[in-house]
């Protein structure tokens, strides 16, 4: 018998601090609504002193163990994806158990796997797949497992990507029978394309990115990923051909959001792609006129391509579009506008804004997932939202969290992205939370990371 896997629950963890996205323009000199409706961020998540990826996912791990009553004998991994990670080669997952184990006890996961994964953007959702394979396999001794994607997204001050920082961790409870949504693994999509619209080298702290470019890269390889998704949907008679439409099968989708605005894009790609061949496409393109020519143009430079860009935009003001976007797709947004770019946990964020802020029945449901990572791959794959989705949505706490966070302004935003600020000196005094406590000296010890929760 087929076992059913997928996500049981989501916790999420943000900086207490933030910057206001209108301060950042003003301070940078520029329009401020060229961050607001340009890019669709109206607050940029700031990690404190003594905060790094680490100290994210464990407070996310510990959110999602605490509000489930979950122990460590209940686990057979705890499994980060991670691009911020401060080793090159002891994974984030391995800080992690340590930092739990100063709550549950010395030993008490010394069980678990602890892998980490890297992808960029896409990480978390390859290492969701991986554990829920793992699962369905009747491999696992536990009955759950936990993923959790934490980044900082960090890049130079002035710089044209500063304005879309943020940070958060995502956690994910895997386990058979889940209660807020079960996987569909036989419809998953992938798109892989070998780039360099995205990197970070080891000798950085900050990611170099090439922005247009990118932006292709990511529209490429989400189609590549949804055509593979669309075929398996054929094969498996959801479809009857590749001419009809898949997004007419999902009721929720969630795309990775480095800004809101790229999702817009994303999604209107996406539909474009998926409704060429319908009977309405006829009347959209009286409306808005034919699409481009590709003729002499690749994949990326055909998708960033002023002919193109102008054409999606005119598509974005249909009717049939906007009714699209704000029944499927707005709502994911709630979270990443007031967060930034999240890297790895961000197109969980935007399933957990889904939850959060959804109104009406989403009970059997197909959510959508359209996760992407610069370098580039992208990943299209779905669940279906369970009857028990209330309880857990109930409780995912994630607009809470950004409720309570305190304003800072750019100075002092700017001591923390210089790192000009000591351990000890956090804007928010760590308290019952993990924190980085210093960062060996000695020659056997030299950048080591230590860790402590701070009661």
């Amino acid at each position: 018998m087929e076992r059913k896997v997928g996500i049981d629950d989501i916790a999420a963890y943000v900086p207490k601090i933030y910057v206001d996205a209108e301060d950042m323009a003003k301070a940078r000199g520029i329009d401020p609504s060229k961050i607001t409706k340009g890019l669709g961020i109206e607050k940029l998540s700031i990690p404190d002193a003594h905060e790094d990826a680490a100290t994210m996912a464990a407070m996310a791990a510990l959110e999602i163990m605490e509000k489930n009553e979950l122990q460590p004998k209940d686990l057979d991994f705890v499994h980060v994806a991670t691009e911020s990670g401060p080793d090159a080669a002891k994974p984030i997952s391995c800080y992690v158990q340590g930092m739990l184990e100063q709550v549950y006890g010395s030993g008490s996961f010394d069980h678990v796997g602890a892998p980490e994964t890297k992808f960029a953007c896409v990480g978390a959702t390859y290492a969701m797949i991986d554990r829920l394979a793992y699962i369905a396999s009747g491999w696992s001794k536990s009955r759950c497992s936990i993923v959790v994607g934490t980044d900082i997204a960090k890049y130079e001050l002035n710089s044209s990507g500063e304005p879309t920082q943020g940070a958060a961790a995502v956690a994910l409870l895997l386990r058979e029978d889940p209660r807020l949504m079960v996987y569909e693994p036989e419809f998953t999509g992938f798109g892989t394309v070998d780039d360099r619209d995205f990197f970070r080298p080891i000798e950085r702290t900050t990611a170099v990115v090439n922005g247009q470019y990118s932006v292709g890269c990511y529209l490429r390889d989400m189609r590549i990923a949804a055509d593979a998704y669309k075929r398996n949907m054929v094969n498996h008679g959801v479809l009857k051909s590749l001419k009809d439409s898949m997004v007419e099968k999902a009721g929720l989708i969630s795309f990775h959001s480095p800004f809101p605005k790229m999702v817009q894009y994303a999604f209107a790609t996406f539909l474009i792609h998926d409704w060429r061949n319908l009977p309405r496409w006829e009347k959209i393109a009286k409306e808005i006129g034919p699409e481009p020519s590709r003729e002499g143009l690749a994949d990326v430079e055909f998708y960033v391509s002023e002919g193109y860009k102008e054409f999606r935009k005119r598509f974005a003001m249909t009717k049939e579009f906007t009714h699209e976007y704000q029944e499927k797709v707005a709502d994911s947004l709630t979270a990443p506008s007031l967060i930034g770019n999240s890297y790895t946990a961000s197109v969980w964020l935007g399933v957990a804004s889904h939850f959060e802020t959804r109104n009406g029945d989403l009970e059997a449901k197909r959510l959508g997932i359209g996760s992407y990572g610069s370098g580039s791959s992208a990943i299209v794959c779905s669940f279906i939202v369970q009857p028990e989705y209330r309880e857990v949505a109930k409780k995912i706490g994630l607009m809470e969290q950004l409720g309570q966070r305190q304003k800072i302004p750019m100075n002092l935003y700017e001591d923390l992205h210089e790192e000009r600020l000591g351990l000890r000196e956090s804007v928010v005094p760590p308290k019952n939370e993990f924190a980085l406590d210093c960062i060996g000296k000695e020659s056997n010890d030299c950048g080591y990371r230590y860790y402590k929760y701070m009661r």
